[in-house]
């Protein structure tokens, strides 16, 4: 089991930079070298209104992320993610063979849930670091539980603490989602020493275990900015001074349900953690010597602390998966321990029995072992696929094409695809947002509106730009400049269209910028969007590159839906050489409505319906000028 767990664990987590934020963190750690300081310059990046008001300290994790970026590799930082995971891990199950349970097939089972319920904190940004910090912090305090158990000092662990928060303090902000678990192990302590006895600290050790905890939030104050940190998070998070509208933008700000996904993901997983507990809980209850002592208000607290922030916000959902397991091994291990020395012999379990918990332990470990994989494969997250890479969110070739263009430097680009522009074409172009979204809140309504089409002319008057880089993803927007007086398509790639000014001369535009960007495409969405754009500007051999790719390689990934558009589609203009007009109609009435109708497509569909309605046996009719038109329109196979 501990095999596949590490199998379960290297596929699953085999998946590239998802999303853009890395980028402008590699940007701030650049700008840090630069200037020389730690406090960051929020405006340097963009060309409209942005502000330095909002606090981002995650300069330590920025800077060793930028040295790796920049001195070993982008290998380096998928190496990172894998020791992040299996150090988590490894703590995890060095904690169930110090309570006896490293060869308890429930232990693996509930090692591979942690793992799995983490996943949002595994993403290659600061978020990682967050992760590292919160399982060594949860890990440090139930070893000191542990050896306050045996009759040991804990106060050495306790103090490991707030040594671990003060370090996460500057590499992270999630370091404040660390306070519930303090406050719950502060309080669920305090009850032990008065209604739980059994479960309850030294009265010394739960002296220190509050000092140190005190010493947690003095570290918040050891930053580049003081005691402004702090405050600035207690405002934001706790007070919700601050209004922030790109919440509504971002999905890992929306709750598990929200952004569940087909197959086996964290509804599931935070299912079967409650599960978990809930069972521990009962063992617990049924073999306690007393009532009073199956009661742990630690345990209690510190699972319902997290319980709202896994449910509510897909970015807290991490949060929770090193408290379930620690308070779970934990829980496990006195429950056996109490059952051991309770029960008679005649009264253990029988042979069938552990056959049975045995089975359906490794039965139910398997479903998880193969849901996960099959998840990873067959579902991977949007414009992501199974291995590593920059993710499709990243424009790669249109920066590229950019960079080797002779174009203005306002550039207008939509919020997922800022963050690498900015890091990629800093100085020589400006983003007009990114994925930081905070310095751009006093206009992030308007740029919102924006993204979905609704004020594209009152927009671009009021921001006029020199060039635009729009998601294939958004597709009001990228239409609305399809058709735009003064806009002409430059260029376009797997993530991106490029539309430039009508000025602009072709002499100002790069050539044969990266050609192959559409031979392996590794998404089947992505692949899909780039058949649909491609159809929508005639772009026929595109087309065909990306229909065939989900009809080939990424036939078991993709949509049937998507797979019946393209080939439909395709077959329509088939249809169309082989002068099958009534096949062609039809089958381009099927298919044409699940895509952007190009200039061409709505000139063949005028003329096939013209068709339709003539005789072809009329002397000098216009069947023929008809059909003439139709062959010349119908795209070269």
């Amino acid at each position: 089991m501990a095999v596949v767990v590490a199998a379960v664990i290297a596929v699953v987590f085999a998946a590239p930079i998802p999303d853009g934020d890395l980028f402008f963190h590699l940007a701030y750690a650049r700008q840090m070298i630069e200037h020389g300081t730690l406090q960051l310059d929020h405006t340097a990046f963009s060309w409209t209104p942005a502000s330095n008001q909002m606090i981002y300290c995650a300069w330590a994790s920025e800077l060793i992320l930028y040295g790796l970026w920049t001195h070993v590799g982008l290998w380096s930082l998928f190496a990172l993610r894998y020791a992040v995971i299996v150090i988590a891990g490894g703590l995890a199950w060095d904690f169930a063979r110090r309570l006896k349970l490293a060869d308890w097939p429930l232990t693996y089972f509930v090692l591979l849930a942690a793992a799995l319920a983490a996943s949002a904190g595994t993403l290659l940004k600061p978020e990682l670091f967050s992760l590292l910090f919160m399982n060594l912090a949860v890990w440090a305090f139930f070893r000191g539980r542990l050896v306050a158990q045996q009759g040991a000092s804990p106060t050495k662990w306790f103090y490991l603490v707030p040594f671990a928060f003060l370090l996460w303090v500057n590499f992270h902000g999630a370091h404040i989602l660390f306070a519930p678990f303090l406050l719950a192990t502060a309080a669920g302590e305090g009850l032990n020493q008065i209604n739980s006895r059994p479960n309850r600290l030294p009265a010394r050790a739960y002296r220190h275990l509050l000092m140190a905890w005190g010493l947690c939030g003095v570290a918040t104050l050891l930053n580049p900015y003081g005691f402004r940190y702090p405050l600035q998070l207690f405002q934001e998070n706790v007070l919700g001074r601050t209004p922030r509208p790109d919440s509504v933008w971002n999905s890992a700000m929306r709750s598990v349900f929200e952004s569940a996904e087909p197959g086996l993901n964290l509804p599931e997983l935070g299912g079967v953690m409650a599960v978990l507990l809930i069972g521990v809980v009962v063992w617990r209850m049924r073999v306690a010597p007393r009532r009073r002592v199956a009661l742990d208000f630690t345990f209690l607290l510190a699972n319902l602390a997290y319980v709202p922030l896994f449910i509510v916000y897909v970015r807290s959902t991490w949060f929770w998966a090193p408290v379930f397991a620690y308070s779970f091994l934990f829980a496990a291990a006195q429950a056996r321990d109490w059952q051991r020395t309770r029960e008679q012999p005649a009264r253990s379990p029988g042979a069938a029995w552990r056959r049975a918990a045995l089975a359906g332990t490794v039965g139910a470990f398997a479903i998880l072992s193969c849901s996960a994989v099959w998840t990873a494969w067959r579902h991977p997250s949007p414009r992501n696929w199974l291995g590593f890479g920059l993710s499709y969110v990243n424009p790669v070739p249109e920066a590229e094409f950019l960079a080797a263009s002779k174009l203005g430097p306002r550039l207008i680009n939509l919020f997922d695809n800022g963050a690498y522009l900015l890091w990629r074409l800093w100085p020589r172009y400006l983003v007009m947002t990114d994925q930081r979204s905070f310095p751009y809140l006093s206009w992030f309504d308007e740029q919102y509106q924006f993204s979905k089409g609704e004020n594209f002319d009152a927009f671009l008057a009021a921001h006029p730009a020199d060039v635009a880089v729009i998601d294939l993803e958004r597709k009001p927007v990228w239409r609305e400049f399809q058709h735009a007086k003064g806009w002409k398509l430059a260029y376009y790639g797997p993530t991106a269209a490029v539309f430039v000014p009508d000025s602009v001369a072709p002499g100002q535009l790069a050539s044969d910028v990266v050609p192959e960007r559409f031979a392996q495409l590794k998404n089947p969405d992505v692949a899909f969007l780039v058949f649909r754009f491609a159809c929508a500007v005639a772009d026929y051999p595109t087309a065909w590159k990306a229909e065939e790719q989900l009809r080939t390689r990424l036939r078991f990934q993709a949509d049937p839906e998507a797979l019946r558009i393209t080939r439909e589609y395709r077959t329509a203009h088939e249809a169309l050489r082989e002068h099958d007009y009534a096949q062609a109609r039809r089958l381009f009435h099927s298919a044409v409505p699940g895509l952007p109708w190009s200039d061409r497509d709505q000139l063949i569909d005028i003329f096939l319906k013209n068709l339709e309605h003539c005789d072809p046996k009329a002397p000098g009719g216009d069947a023929g000028v008809y059909e003439a038109a139709l062959s010349k329109l119908a795209a070269a196979p």
